[in-house]
């Protein structure tokens, strides 16, 4: 009955305060759009993009606050070292839910340049959205279906030039691209669908990655491998979180280097064999990321199991859960 009572009232507080901090950042970032556009700059252009950030960069905050004070989640979180805001990075990650991309900008704001992930050229055209999106220099693609791309062949390898050319226009400045390599979010429908032969992920594609490395590896200052788990659930929804069902949020990122370990080097990538070797990477990475992730799991069914509640069955009592966060540390 508690617990009923408390999402009763947190849930539509919850909600109202996370749309007006998107509606009230994401129309500042707009307007940025418009003010950078006006003078053909390039120093004025970046003067309004790095103000275009220090709003999303409140957004984020403004998020954190809210998960703090809503939702007492416990993180742990391994890897934040060595990261500096002047570097160029490349992020890829397993995919599971909504929530990766909050979790995502909470970890690494102020640890790394400001997040970009690849949009689909359309969404350009929306109102305020794709304003904001252009303000902040998000890479596009232009994605063809599989109808598209019969009736017309010649168009099949577009979006990975696309995306190539967009990761051009970066060059030259700090910033950090976030990719999940899967494509889409985790389900267990995609799973069998897919025919997976990992138990907790989707199959990896090497081809948005290959093109980022192609383009900017001479400037990367390290990848960053983050395996993202959330312990008892394969791959929760926005409503898991907002009725508190997610307790735990496990972060993993592992630093690697362009030609160490499984990484193929800059002229492998380059070269007419450059998207295999990435793919026979990304293989090998989501192999230790799938035994990871199966562990997380089975350690929390094992700590449900020592927990339950022996001589009072139906006690309504509930484990605590620390509610230390990431976002507390510089």
């Amino acid at each position: 009955m508690v617990k009923l009572l408390t999402n009763l009232l947190r849930i539509p507080i919850f909600v109202f305060l996370f749309v007006l901090n998107t509606s009230f950042h994401g129309t500042l970032v707009s307007l940025c759009a418009p003010i950078k556009f006006v003078i053909p700059l390039s120093g004025w252009r970046r003067l309004w993009g790095r103000v275009s950030y220090w709003i999303s960069g409140g957004f984020i905050i403004t998020n954190n606050f809210l998960l703090k004070v809503f939702y007492h989640l416990e993180w742990d979180i391994e890897g934040l070292v060595n990261l500096r805001t002047d570097g160029t990075y490349l992020v890829i990650s397993n995919h599971l839910s909504l929530l990766d991309i909050p979790v995502a900008q909470g970890i690494f704001l102020k640890q790394i340049p400001f997040l970009l992930f690849f949009i689909k050229q359309r969404l350009l055209w929306i109102p305020f959205l794709g304003q904001a999106l252009w303000a902040l220099e998000y890479p596009t693609m232009k994605r063809y279906s599989k109808e598209t791309l019969k009736s017309h062949p010649e168009l099949r390898g577009k979006d990975l030039e696309t995306a190539k050319l967009s990761c051009e226009k970066l060059r030259g400045h700090p910033v950090t691209i976030l990719n999940y390599a899967e494509g889409t979010r985790f389900t267990p429908e995609k799973h069998a669908r897919t025919k997976s032969s990992f138990i907790n992920l989707l199959k990896p594609r090497a081809g948005g990655i290959h093109s980022v490395l192609s383009s900017l590896g001479d400037e990367i200052t390290s990848i960053l491998n983050v395996t993202l788990v959330y312990p008892g659930h394969s791959s929760p929804n926005f409503s898991d979180l907002l009725f508190g069902r997610v307790h735990k949020i496990v972060v993993r990122i592992e630093s690697l280097k362009l030609g160490e370990g499984v990484v193929p080097s800059l002229e492998t990538i380059r070269a007419k064999e450059g998207s295999l070797a990435v793919r026979n990477c990304l293989n090998e990475l989501w192999k230790a990321k799938d035994k990871f992730i199966s562990k997380i799991h089975s350690d929390a069914e094992l700590k449900a199991e020592t927990t339950q509640p022996t001589r009072e069955p139906f006690s309504t009592e509930s484990v605590g859960v620390s509610s230390t966060t990431p976002f507390s540390s510089e």
